[in-house]
């Protein structure tokens, strides 16, 4: 049974009750019932609670009153999933019964069919495009892109466990003033190009650029300007030295990404480059100034958008080159005509919001027939302690340094194991828990919270963090495996032994996990995935101290209990590879 369904069955029963007690309660569907009914924030009050007090007009009574009349026709049904029913207030606080809960719950996850449910639904007919990661190359791979591709890869992951065709794509900034001023620092410098830390060193050029503007006078830097210009033309134009300097360049840092997307375990389906799409936001921005929807102003090609509070969007500037949002309006419709999505996501910082209301009002002027199926996931930002970073002062931090200063405060942890485990085993399990740490650090907040980084709270292996969670698990495997070496095995025919309160509290957690998966994507927040999952480990905690496993007595205590466990392991498992995590078997 899914939990849609047990809402539905409980929906079921209020609604006739509130019929034959209310005839006159026409207004109030079976729909309108069930949306009533919520998860109560304190669930020892109850695991379902329906509030009576949008009942209160029909009914002509105190929503109290209302709450004790449902109460007892309830007590005189034979619901068999309702173990409790309790007036507070004007709710009515439901218990399910875990008991008879259980053993269709527990099979379920046993042949996986629990996990796969949504890929059986309407979702599987739709496609849906989830564009992420976009690093501009010619800059180091910085904290703050780790966020961004940490939160489109879980953004994926969920589409795809609920059944959506999903394509990742990533659209590389390879074009753009950044790399054009880059450029033009390099045939600067003096130094030679380094054989390692190029993306880094490439980032410093950037720096160094405006620095050199920044102090230029006003004749060197309308000289310079013109330069820097001069080198968009030239990479645009796909020949010639500096086209051959920026290919160069530009491969150093393609390889660093795909070096850190392999570290993380993040795949893409797709490629967009900035670079290939140039001719075509030429074409749009000529076909849309023929339909009057674009003109000149100053030299530069646009459209006042101010009578929407949106200012003037520029598409062309007056040297001839475009912009970045002139090829996202060119890419819009690349992406529907050549993949046939039903909907594209853009997963980008809040520091580009007013971007993507200029895209995506300018692709409702144009009568963009997908206009209305592209949105913007808004994120914020990863600062340090001391404030916010940023590549073009040059300090923000590398996610190189970052994996370096998370692995390094988890050697001690792994240096228990040297002498028992080999050291691929170590190497293996420090990358896995570092990712953990990572992602879970990056996924676990809010996304359009800002994040100071503070990568010592992400290894923590006793609080709200990756490595916590990940230990749930193998604590899981280490007391199925000693169970394994002792004959016993786990069991789903004496499921009426889980009697005591946290084991219905646990069986009841892991049972919401659909339920909190589809609400994570409905509000487009992989942190609700890791709050869940935090609060079910501490349950499992508070099991693990509370209820004797291999020392009871009782053998088919015992089998229930483990298969208790083992449905456990493998809902956080699941749970934990849709925030892309992958936990060791030992640690």
């Amino acid at each position: 049974m899914q939990e849609d369904a047990l809402k539905n069955e409980i929906a079921t029963s209020l609604h006739g009750i509130i019929k034959s007690l209310a005839p006159d309660s026409s207004d109030f569907t079976l729909e309108f019932v069930r949306d009533l009914i919520e998860f109560p924030q304190d669930s020892s009050k109850g695991d379902y609670a329906f509030p009576c007090f949008r009942l209160a007009k029909v009914f002509r009574k105190k929503p109290l009153e209302i709450a004790d009349s449902i109460k007892a026709e309830l007590d005189n049904s034979d619901n068999k999933m309702v173990s409790e029913v309790v007036s507070v207030a004007g709710f009515l606080n439901l218990f399910v019964n875990k008991k008879n809960l259980a053993s269709e719950f527990f099979n379920s996850v046993e042949d996986e069919s629990y996990f796969t449910v949504g890929k059986r639904g309407p979702n599987a007919q739709k496609r849906v495009m989830v564009e992420y990661s976009q690093p501009n190359t010619h800059k180091e791979f910085h904290v703050g892109h780790g966020r961004n591709v940490c939160l489109g890869d879980s953004i994926c992951r969920l589409y795809r466990y609920v059944g959506f065709n999903t394509i990742g794509a990533n659209y590389i900034g390879d074009e753009g003033t950044h790399i054009a001023k880059c450029l033009f620092a390099v045939r600067r410098s003096s130094e030679d190009i380094p054989a390692t830390g190029r993306a880094e060193w490439l980032g410093q050029r950037y720096v160094e650029a405006n620095r050199i503007l920044e102090e230029a006078s006003e004749e060197e830097k309308t000289e310079y300007h013109k330069e820097i210009s001069q080198i968009l033309s030239d990479i645009e134009s796909k020949e010639g030295e500096t086209y051959n300097l920026w290919k160069e360049t530009r491969s150093y840092c393609m390889d660093d990404f795909m070096d850190i997307y392999n570290w993380l375990d993040v795949h893409f389906d797709h490629f967009f480059y900035e670079s290939e799409v140039s001719e075509a936001a030429q074409e749009a921005v000529a076909h849309y100034m023929k339909e009057g929807l674009l003109y000149e102003d100053q030299g530069a090609i646009g459209r006042d958008m101010s009578d929407a509070k949106l200012g003037f969007l520029m598409v062309r500037k007056s040297d001839g080159n475009t912009l970045y949002i002139t090829k996202d309006i060119a890419l819009a419709k690349q992406k529907f005509e050549q993949f046939k999505i039903d909907h594209n996501i853009y997963v980008v910082g809040n520091e580009q919001d007013f971007h993507f209301k200029q895209l995506f009002h300018f692709l409702n002027l144009a009568k963009f027939e997908n206009a209305d199926k592209c949105d913007h996931l808004s994120y914020g930002m990863v600062k340090r302690p001391d404030g916010k970073m940023s590549s073009r002062l040059g300090n923000s931090f590398t996610f190189f340094d970052l994996i370096s200063i998370v692995q390094e405060k988890l050697d001690g942890y792994l240096e228990k194991y040297q002498g028992e485990w080999s050291e691929e085993q170590i190497t293996d399990t420090k990358r896995l828990l570092a990712v953990g740490a990572i992602k879970y650090g990056m996924l676990s907040t809010d996304p359009k919270r800002d994040i100071v980084f503070e990568p010592e709270n992400w290894t923590r292996f006793d609080g709200n963090s990756g490595p916590y969670l990940m230990y749930s698990y193998t604590r899981c495997q280490s007391i199925l495996e000693k169970a394994k070496s002792m004959g016993i095995s786990p069991s789903n025919d004496n499921l009426e032994f889980l009697e005591t309160e946290v084991e219905g509290q646990l069986i009841f957690s892991m049972f919401k996990f659909n339920s909190i998966v589809s609400n994570s994507l409905e509000q487009m927040k992989p942190s609700n995935v890791c709050t869940y999952l935090y609060e079910l480990c501490k349950t499992f905690s508070q099991f693990y101290v509370q209820v004797n496993v291999l020392k009871e007595e009782n053998k088919d205590k015992v089998a229930a209990r483990l298969a208790l466990i083992e449905t456990f392991a493998k809902v956080l498992k699941e749970g934990l590879n849709l925030i892309g995590i992958t936990p060791p078997k030992k640690m």
